[in-house]
């Protein structure tokens, strides 16, 4: 707790009065991936505080950064409705998927269709992997008249640079015959022309990236995310080749030139659909959640903020909600904790955070703090309120 002093002279004595107020700490983690989501994980860490220091105020702020779970956060904190659509997954099969409506806004993640969530571990084929559901999603919100339709950009099991969408939307895509041709990666070299449909209506596309990633080249979708989704060595070294040249013939066909935007090989590439066939745009998705959630002013309420996330390294710099809340904070001038899973890159780090806490330690391996997140994760906040203490 916080101690003031208020000092007063009366004619005959002087009276000192102490008042005892409660910190009020700010919680404002993202999810720890494949463990615990945000809103478990600033709940967990509300309970190590709440055992050290029962009176402290706390405003719990799950926060997201465009990757998964953003559309269901900003849907919770706006209190949007959910609803379901039928759609197909990432190898054509039927499904149900969700997003959210606030007003005239509409939010969804393209994984709620083509995740890799949705494709077991064998079945993972990114070659033969589509965005045409999340595409379907996309023309159903815009032919039932929705204003803005924001995209949350992560988690996919894709790499078909959103052409998918596109063909969804009513694009089409020519083969040397001059027959259609379904865009999926494996046939990328085949496609020789692409043609654009007569459109009515276009809405406002925004696309909530956790990262920077251009389409093409060493560092685009293809070599960032194609191994992560089952693509061997030489088939991210062809997939990449044969994307470039069909980019090519998109920009002669269209006349854009997207490919180098920043955020476009979001997703696999769904980012550069969302910019080239929806002409709309990716923009950070940490910035548009905190806008939505007024978090400068919860941090400018606050004494301490705690974030983090289930890893923290060099990465974390790069758009990731928890480098945004700390930026934040450090503006403010507000003390700006973090408690992550892992922690590498500690050098890098420390300029942005008050201090850097770990589930991982000498005592704990990466495989039991994976096992056992929440009690780790509760003692760690326990011991952050603690130590917080001493120093003042």
């Amino acid at each position: 707790m916080k101690i003031r002093f208020n000092g007063g002279k009366t004619a005959t004595n002087q009276a000192f009065i102490y008042t005892f107020t409660p910190v009020r700490y700010l919680i404002a983690p993202d999810k720890f991936k494949g463990t615990m989501n945000a809103q478990e994980v600033a709940e967990t860490i509300a309970s190590g505080i709440r055992e050290f220091e029962p009176g402290a105020e706390l405003d719990l702020l799950p926060i997201a950064d465009g990757g998964e779970g953003t559309a269901a956060l900003l849907a919770a904190q706006l209190e949007a409705d959910r609803q379901t659509i039928e759609t197909v997954d990432p190898l054509g099969r039927p499904i149900t998927a969700e997003y959210f409506v606030n007003g005239h806004e509409a939010i969804l993640e393209m994984s709620a269709a083509c995740g890799l969530w949705r494709v077991r571990p064998t079945e993972r084929n990114p070659l033969r992997s589509s965005t045409y559901g999340s595409g379907v999603m996309i023309r159903y919100l815009i032919e039932n008249g929705f204003e803005r339709i924001f995209v949350g950009l992560g988690g996919s099991a894709t790499v078909d640079a959103g052409l998918g969408m596109g063909a969804a939307l009513g694009y089409r895509f020519y083969g040397p015959d001059d027959r259609p041709i379904e865009p999926l990666p494996d046939v990328f070299s085949r496609i020789q022309r692409v043609e654009a449909p007569a459109v009515t209506r276009r809405p406002e596309v925004i696309g909530l990236a956790d990262v920077e990633t251009i389409l093409i080249g060493p560092r685009g979708a293809t070599y960032t995310f194609g191994p992560q989704k089952g693509l061997t060595p030489d088939e991210v070294a062809t997939l990449d080749h044969e994307t470039a040249r069909l980019v090519d013939q998109i920009d002669r066909d269209l006349g854009t030139k997207l490919a180098d935007t920043p955020g476009a090989g979001a997703a696999g590439g769904f980012g550069y659909g969302i910019l080239t066939f929806l002409k709309g745009q990716v923009v950070s998705g940490f910035n548009v959640v905190a806008e939505k959630v007024a978090l400068r002013e919860r941090i400018a309420a606050a004494d301490i903020v705690i974030t983090g996330e289930g890893k923290l390294d060099f990465q974390s710099l790069h758009g990731k909600g928890p480098y945004g809340v700390a930026s934040l904070a450090n503006l403010i001038g507000k003390p700006v904790w973090a408690l992550a899973g892992v922690i590498e890159d500690r050098q890098l780090l420390k300029a942005h955070f008050s201090g850097l806490n770990s589930l991982v330690s000498a005592d704990v391996t990466v495989e039991e703090a994976m096992q056992n997140p929440g009690p780790l994760l509760r003692r760690r906040a326990f011991e952050l309120c603690r130590d917080l203490t001493k120093r003042h």
